[in-house]
């Protein structure tokens, strides 16, 4: 009953993955414990970085700290101390019963966490995680961060010791000069795809333990998908499951989630891979491409490049 990791580029249907799979017998799921705004009560041991790298020993306390979490330990000093508001407390009471609720089920935790993908080597060789990696079009990711208007400080990175230069170093001058400099969300997305895609590319050739699926394979396939992961994973694809997956990726649900919306979980899968074909125009696809060729090369053909016009 290894822990599962469920990782990858942001953006890339963790979250999607993770919450299939949180439905399987057995299993809990913890919401992006790395992140920087994680609740302590979670996980204690602060995560200033996004997208943390873990070389050699972890930061102090991570490692126990991963391990408390891992085994439904609620650290209940840790989030007192960072209580501001009712809502804070209200959020203690309902994540601390969870914890125990989990802890005396015996349910197998399941952390979906993009922003833990440069601690996922870490992750399975000292606390033996099973890990999921997810892989999304460079042009459906630079879609999707431009849809919400998100952008990267590249400068996190360069402040990481040893990561750049263990990972990506012939990407540090890019890194550089986007991090002085930063261009536009399209840029910005189309080198973090790059970043994050470059070490991916290096996972399969060292984990070949690990999983590695591609959300637009997933997107045309969603049940016989899941079946196989749930398989690979040793969990029930029960018939509740495969209900739920066939019910929330059916042509019937909307293709696009609504303005302002990060997550929706009810989508027509196999339209919504499909989305950044009018999302971005033609010129907008060859610069995202020329971004990342180098890279995308290795997960996408020529032909999964092409829009429907």
């Amino acid at each position: 009953m290894r822990p599962i990791l469920v990782t990858g580029i942001n953006r890339s249907g963790t979250t999607w993955v993770g919450h299939t799979l949180a439905r399987a017998p057995g299993v809990a799921l913890i919401y992006e414990p790395f992140s920087p705004h994680h609740r302590p009560g979670i996980l204690r041991t602060p995560t200033p970085a996004w997208f943390t790298y873990v070389r050699g020993d972890p930061p102090p306390g991570l490692a126990g700290g991963v391990r408390r979490m891992l085994a439904f330990r609620y650290s209940y000093a840790a989030e007192i101390r960072s209580l501001r508001s009712p809502r804070d407390a209200g959020r203690m009471a309902r994540d601390a019963a969870r914890f125990a609720r989990w802890r005396r089920a015996g349910r197998r935790p399941l952390i979906k966490d993009p922003i833990a993908v440069l601690a996922a080597p870490w992750l399975a060789r000292e606390l033996g995680m099973q890990v999921v990696v997810t892989v999304r079009h460079p042009a459906a990711y630079a879609s999707s961060m431009r849809r919400l208007g998100w952008t990267h400080d590249f400068s996190g990175f360069l402040a990481q010791p040893g990561l750049v230069d263990d990972l990506v170093p012939g990407l540090r001058g890019d890194i550089e000069a986007m991090a002085a400099r930063p261009g536009d969300i399209l840029d910005q997305a189309g080198l973090l795809w790059n970043v994050i895609h470059t070490v991916i590319e290096g996972y399969r050739r060292d984990h070949p333990d690990w999983i590695f699926v591609r959300h637009e394979d997933l997107s045309r396939a969603p049940v016989a998908g899941f079946r196989d992961l749930a398989a690979r994973l040793g969990l029930d694809f029960t018939r509740e499951l495969q209900a739920y997956v066939a019910d929330t990726t059916s042509p019937g649900n909307p293709a696009e989630a609504g303005r302002g919306v990060i997550h929706e979980l009810r989508r027509d899968s196999a339209a919504s891979a499909r989305t950044w074909h009018t999302r971005l125009t033609p010129d907008e696809v060859a610069r995202v491409r020329a971004r990342t060729e180098a890279v995308a090369s290795a997960f996408y053909t020529d032909d999964e490049w092409r829009t429907a016009g």
